[in-house]
């Protein structure tokens, strides 16, 4: 008996980190109208935005690199869901100045239903392989 509970206790013991280190964090974008996002650590391929896109993440931050000299950093908590969306709204007279903000799921997707899905993009951000889209969907 003590020799099958401490096999018990020996494999709990391994495989609660090796659980806990794959929680990835996932990021809800919404943009209205569709526009691209480029961060630190995938210069070269931007991340499509349109009505509803989902950027999954095993990263602890994403780095955007928004002027030549100033650089924003968004840290995450691994295994959270974040919502985000990027509304253009009418007090610029250049026709309008883009607000994002950080909202709630239901917030999200109420714009995703009243608004319409578009195109659908599911993203994978990895730190050794890089940005990956795992699904596009046209709806």
């Amino acid at each position: 008996m003590k020799t099958i509970l401490l096999s018990f206790i020996c494999l709990l013991g391994i495989s609660i980190p090796m659980f806990s280190q794959n929680r990835s964090t996932k990021i809800y974008l919404f943009s209205l109208p569709s526009s691209r996002l480029t961060t630190m650590s995938n210069p070269d391929t931007p991340i499509k935005i349109n009505k509803c896109t989902l950027l999954e993440t095993n990263l602890d931050s994403l780095g955007l690199d928004l002027l030549q000299d100033k650089k924003v950093y968004l840290h995450f908590e691994a295994g959270r869901t974040y919502y985000y969306t990027k509304i253009i709204t009418n007090g610029s007279a250049n026709g309008g100045s883009p607000i994002l903000s950080e909202c709630t799921e239901q917030e999200f997707w109420l714009n995703v239903y009243f608004v319409g899905m578009g195109t659908y993009r599911h993203y994978f951000l990895d730190k050794e392989s890089g940005l990956k889209l795992l699904e596009e969907k046209h709806k």
